[in-house]
């Protein structure tokens, strides 16, 4: 029985010898590199535990189900190489439009921060000759002014401008002199770009000042006091009708720079007035379709009357307008402020709708730079001043005679600040 048993042993040797042979010449025929690796593949890959694998015996693994363990791999390997292919697209593609969004956006900030610092240079300069009444002391060109023992200092950051409203439907260039129409309104606008604390002084058309004269063909006559409401009747009906009106302006105000002016047509009031939404008013006096103490919502031609209607029998007449034009300006101003705290483009929305019935010298680069001031001050008010004095009538015209105390004073108070 012994010998029995070892002859079955030298069998199952000899077997197995065969079948590590068989093996062995497979091995060589396909390469014993690539098959160990193939082999080194299939034997550490992870079943499925939903299903039973069974080992097979050592001689029976054969190529082909290396070949298919291995084609399988490849075509996971492919598919997972193809999905991340198109991950990487998505992502090229997102970044793409990312940096195209930033540098829109670096573009639009850089193109508003040079707007803002290029309409702080045309806005602010130190380029003044500020005069004053006579007996009060004058220094440094202005930059000081000692008054009632007192001594000023000049408010650097104060830019002003000039507003006028002109009497004619439509502004045009006229090449004759006096014929240009004349400002009804005027109001010097006084703006401190570090507070944007705004006053607006309101003249009345009728104030008896210094006027430069020019002749039918733009000849230079000199100068006369007139009523300031004709400075813009001495030129072209246009540019250098709003600058002759600057002048005016100037001679009254001490000689403080005005930077800037905007002359508004009759038509313009009903535009501007519909572009912030209609403004909400209270009429301080009775007067046409308006009743004093009642309140009106101004859209259209309603804005037009409540700002220009008047009537001519007393030397009042255009004070009490003065009076309707400070509440509406006010409203108007308030609102405007409003809404440029919720959109800064506001100011530019503004001016453009207003251009076709202008003739200014602002442009994009100021109202940017006074819109950025409006938006980062930590509070903002609108102060609305009139220039005090007496009218009186001369003959058929009224004459506005300006009370240079009180009036010097007022422009202390907007232009300097005490020296501590």
């Amino acid at each position: 029985m012994n010998r029995q048993n070892d002859d079955n042993f030298e069998e199952l040797t000899l077997a197995d010898e065969e079948n590590d042979e068989s093996f062995t010449s497979d091995e060589k025929s396909t390469g014993s590199e690539s098959i160990k690796d193939e082999i080194s593949d299939y034997v550490f890959m992870k079943p499925h535990r939903s299903k039973k694998y069974y080992s097979k015996p050592r001689g029976s693994v054969k190529n082909e189900d290396i070949m298919l363990v291995k084609s399988d791999r490849n075509s996971r390997h492919r598919s997972k190489h193809k999905s991340k292919r198109k991950m990487k697209l998505w992502k090229k593609i997102l970044i793409s439009f990312i940096c195209v969004i930033l540098a829109l956006v670096l573009i639009a900030v850089g193109s508003f921060t040079f707007l803002v610092i290029k309409g702080s240079d045309e806005l602010l300069d130190d380029d003044y000759n500020i005069t004053a009444p006579q007996g009060v002391e004058v220094q440094n060109d202005g930059e000081y002014i000692v008054y009632n023992g007192k001594t000023y200092e000049l408010n650097t950051n104060v830019t002003s401008m000039l507003f006028m409203g002109i009497d004619k439907r439509a502004l045009d260039q006229s090449e004759v002199n006096g014929t240009g129409g004349q400002a009804d309104v005027i109001v010097l606008i006084a703006v401190d770009t570090k507070t944007s604390e705004i006053t607006m002084l309101n003249i009345s058309r009728d104030t008896m000042t210094d006027v430069t004269l020019y002749s039918a063909n733009g000849g230079y006559v000199g100068t006369e006091t007139q009523q300031i409401c004709l400075a813009y009747a001495y030129g072209d009906g246009m540019e250098t009708s709003c600058e002759n009106t600057v002048n005016s302006v100037k001679r009254l105000f001490y000689n403080i720079p005005i930077k800037s002016y905007l002359a508004l047509d009759l038509d313009g009031i009903a535009a501007v007035n519909d572009s912030v939404g209609g403004v909400d008013v209270v009429s301080p006096e009775t007067i046409g379709s308006f009743t004093q103490g009642e309140s009106y919502h101004l859209l259209g031609d309603m804005a037009e009357k409540f700002v220009r209607t008047r009537s001519h029998e007393s030397a009042e007449a255009n004070t009490l307008r003065m009076q309707r034009q400070q509440e509406y300006v006010n409203k108007f101003m308030n609102k405007v402020i409003s809404q440029t705290k919720q959109d800064i483009t506001t100011p530019i929305s503004l001016f453009n709708a207003s251009s076709p019935y202008t003739c200014t010298n602002l442009n994009p680069s100021k109202v940017c730079y006074l819109a950025q001031s409006a938006v980062m001050s930590n509070g903002m008010s609108v102060n609305m001043l009139t220039v005090p004095g007496e009218a009186k009538m001369d003959g058929n015209y009224a004459q506005y005679y300006v009370d240079e105390t009180q009036f010097y004073e007022m422009f202390l108070s907007v232009y300097y600040s005490e020296v501590k």
